[in-house]
């Protein structure tokens, strides 16, 4: 008889025919892990996921924060958003907004570990339920928060929402406060000089009492002006009167009567006596002819004609000193008005130098302006540039109290407790049957006790 080695281990014939034979305790393996899966679930406290959906768009070529190059190409710049949403500020302002500090259970808290450390706790605890789900070629982030009541889930996500949309415009708007906090100190330093040069120009017109600063709308240029004019006239007049003066007293050298002379002829007067005189004389001929020059009547106009006659040599000379003194009359106007010019002109220099300092101010003025002018058109420029090259982000789904509870979930739950319970059922039925060891299969005599089969009786074998 051959001798046979004893096999070590079971064949899939022998453990089936162990669990066919213990199936009872199998089975009630498995529906007990059902039912202590069904009743831990329904005792579990739930928890409620609250979620929502923020679109975030890029934009290069930002002047204040020195971006050259499209965010796209930055590998790290959504999960730097991720790092922001789920940062200890946020979670800090999700405390504040949903006032979790004010809590029956954080007052506990906070009497036993003090409220900084329940506020570090809380943080930790809400960044820990926070989660942001990035998809895959897509501006579109998810964010889920986790709670065990649906209201402080959807307030609490919210808050955190809002809370990571101020820290992002606040970031952003950092450089811009910057340079306006620069450029507004210069801008107040270019300011305080405009307004100290306007007022030293005040100041020096009030001094040397000017009016006008612009040349071109002084009175006294104008009757300046005016004087020359004046001046100009008044030497023509003054060279004819002296060429009348020379005329006449050539005139009087060779014994022309000055009634003879015609300027002097036609002065006022003279003309009436003149043809008085003729008629005179006339009248006398007349008379000679009739009565005699012996005859009263001619003598009364002889008297009569002598006596005009004197007049006129009167009037005559009194009309020749008034045409002989114009010459001496211009000449003094002449004196008084250049005296005006030149002390119009004195003034007019005087004016200039004074001008001349307040076109300095003027021009020390239009510099500075300029300056603070082109750099108030860099400010605005600085600051619109900043506004349209923001991050842009916004919320394409704000969230809303979950209506069911995202955990347990009690299928999925009964789902993983079907092998868990097959797997505890197995291993209870080969702990027994280690324990009771009996002959189940033909295998158990070939393999374990080693003996040979010589015929098979009964139920035939599969």
């Amino acid at each position: 008889m051959t001798q046979r080695t004893t096999s070590i281990g079971l064949s899939f014939a022998q453990l089936f025919a162990i669990l066919r034979a213990r199936q009872l305790i199998l089975w009630l393996s498995l529906a007990l892990t059902i039912a202590a899966t069904a009743g831990l679930t329904s005792i579990l406290p739930k928890s409620y996921t609250a979620t929502a959906d923020i679109f975030i768009d890029f934009k290069a070529n930002d002047p204040l924060g020195g971006r050259q190059f499209s965010p796209m190409l930055d590998e790290s710049y959504m999960q730097t958003q991720v790092d922001m949403i789920r940062s200890e500020e946020v979670a800090n302002q999700v405390i504040y907004a949903t006032k979790m500090m004010s809590s029956a259970a954080a007052k506990k808290m906070i009497e036993k570990d003090g409220e900084a450390r329940v506020k570090t706790v809380l943080a930790e605890r809400i960044i820990k339920n926070l989660d942001v789900v990035i998809r895959k070629n897509s501006r579109v982030v998810e964010v889920r928060f986790i709670s065990n009541d649906p209201a402080n889930a959807r307030d609490a996500l919210n808050a955190a929402i809002r809370a990571y949309l101020d820290m992002v415009t606040r970031i952003n708007l950092a450089p811009a406060k910057s340079r306006q906090e620069q450029y507004s100190s210069q801008l107040e330093t270019l300011r305080q000089e405009l307004d100290k040069i306007q007022a030293s120009i005040t100041q020096y017109q009030q001094e040397y009492e000017i009016v006008d600063a612009d040349e071109r709308l002084d009175i006294g240029t104008r009757q300046l002006n005016e004087l020359t004019t004046r001046q100009s006239v008044l030497q023509s007049l003054r060279l004819e009167a002296a060429a009348k003066h020379q005329a006449i007293s050539g005139l009087i050298k060779s014994g022309v009567q000055a009634a003879d002379i015609p300027e002097v002829a036609q002065q006022r007067g003279i003309p009436d006596l003149r043809l008085r005189l003729t008629e005179l004389e006339r009248q006398m001929a007349e008379i000679g002819s009739v009565y005699g020059r012996n005859h009263p009547k001619f003598k009364i106009v002889v008297a009569e004609r002598d006596i005009l006659q004197q007049r006129l040599s009167r009037e005559s000379q009194v009309a020749l000193n008034s045409v002989l003194a114009e010459e001496r009359r211009f000449d003094q106007q002449a004196q008084i008005l250049q005296n005006e010019v030149q002390s119009k002109q004195k003034n007019m220099l005087e004016m200039k130098k004074h001008r001349d300092v307040i076109a300095s101010y003027q021009r020390q003025m239009e510099s500075v302006q300029k300056v603070y002018n082109n750099a108030v058109q860099k400010y605005d420029e600085l600051l619109i540039a900043s506004t349209v090259n923001s991050v842009n982000l916004s919320v394409m789904r704000w969230a809303v109290a979950p209506y069911t509870h995202s955990k347990p979930l009690l299928m999925l739950n009964l789902m993983m407790s079907v092998p868990v319970g097959l797997l505890l059922g197995m291993g209870l039925v080969f702990l027994i049957e280690v324990n009771g060891r009996r002959l189940r299969h033909v295998h158990d005599l070939e393999r374990d006790l080693n003996m040979g089969i010589l015929g098979r009786a009964g139920e035939r074998s599969a």
